[in-house]
């Protein structure tokens, strides 16, 4: 034990010299017999020494050709006797060195392929959504890409544990995104209450398909279609309620001249999304519906000039938009130039063009003028 412990001290301290060498094959050397002792002895290697080497490696990993990390990759996509830090390390390179062990490799935490989701390539997504035994959490995560592709690879692997909420708001975007509906629908696990809903919308032949996967009988359809157009009758009453019951406090606020853009922030924060719209819709008094196509149709720039209407600061806007936007499952990102854009209209627009603006959209949506 000590012959082999006093081994890999050597090929330590021969790695640390061999780091001096600055050269392509050197550095390609260097890779490679880090990677292989990892690999071999790592449960002889102290966690210090460990940390150390993956430095190096992190360091390296621009510098090594991606032959020699893909081989590397492919070499280790199903095991789980190495150091979780090496498997990490390649789960963040290029997609054609990571697509192995994004697909394969179970020490992959659920917190890290959530990480890994959020802040790398849409390629590294899809890999992650034909991942084998992926689970509810992930498959949430997934979804807020709003990554059409990334869906569908998630909703054809058999595999993937997705949770009926999930679900649910997948079956929501499928209403007006047909592409969704076939793999939905081939999904032995959809639920049959949300399968028989789904026959209201999907083609003929899907219609056929979903009453033969999930073995419906036209009686059951029919009973089941009933039961849940009486459960959406209860949510819209509920909603009205609710809808009318918010307008009454809006206008209360407004008449006790208690009506300010910090209640639209705290509305937006504490996640009454309709409380924001109607408030934000009275102040720059123009329509709900209206409002609501600023917010989530006419995109950045129709949402910098109904904040110009507000007198809302910029530096208000960002966060505004990324919480309306997650709301409602939409895209939050904004390029460098849709930002710029944006913020010049806060510079160049003042209140009075931009209440003018607004008005001119309104009576382009009605036909009819705001006053």
């Amino acid at each position: 034990m000590s012959d082999t412990k006093n081994n890999t001290e050597e090929e330590i301290k021969d790695l640390i010299k061999l780091a001096h060498n600055n050269s392509k094959s050197g550095r390609a050397d260097l890779f490679d017999k880090i990677t292989s002792l990892i690999e071999s002895r790592h449960q002889q290697i102290s966690t210090s020494e460990i940390d150390l080497m993956m430095d190096i490696l992190g360091s390296l990993i621009a510098e090594v050709e991606v032959t020699l990390r893909k081989k590397l990759s492919f070499k280790l996509a199903d095991s789980v006797d190495v150091p979780v830090e090496l498997i990490l390390l390649l789960a963040n390179d290029e997609i054609e060195v990571a697509n192995p062990i994004l697909i394969q490799n179970t020490l992959l935490s659920d917190k890290e392929l959530v990480r890994i989701i959020q802040m790398k390539s849409r390629q590294h997504q899809l890999s992650i959504a034909a991942r084998s035994s992926l689970s509810s959490e992930v498959c949430r995560e997934l979804i807020k890409t709003n990554d059409d592709g990334v869906i569908i690879t998630m909703l054809t692997n058999v595999e993937a544990k997705i949770d009926n909420e999930t679900i649910e708001k997948i079956v929501e975007k499928s209403k007006t995104r047909e592409v969704l509906q076939s793999p939905l629908v081939h999904r032995h696990d959809l639920p049959r209450n949300i399968a028989a809903r789904m026959y209201s919308w999907i083609s003929m032949s899907l219609k056929s398909e979903l009453l033969e996967i999930h073995s419906f009988t036209h009686h059951e359809l029919e009973k089941i279609i009933s039961e849940s157009l009486d459960e959406l009758r209860t949510e819209d009453a509920s909603f009205d309620n609710d809808y009318n019951a918010q307008k009454t406090l809006i206008k209360k606020l407004k008449t006790a001249n208690k009506l300010e853009n910090s209640f639209l922030m705290k509305s937006l924060r504490q996640g009454n999304t309709l409380l924001f719209e109607l408030a934000f819709a009275e102040i720059v008094n123009i329509p709900h519906e209206i409002m609501c196509n600023i917010l989530y149709e006419r995109g950045p720039s129709a949402l910098a000039i109904a904040c110009c209407a507000a007198k809302i600061d910029r530096s208000v806007f960002l966060t505004m938009f990324r919480l309306t936007r997650e709301a409602k499952m939409m895209d939050t990102e904004l390029s460098e130039s849709e930002i710029e854009h944006t913020y010049n209209q806060f510079i160049n627009t003042d209140k009075q063009r931009s209440r003018s603006i607004l008005h001119k959209w309104v009576e382009d949506s009605t036909h009819s003028p705001i006053f």
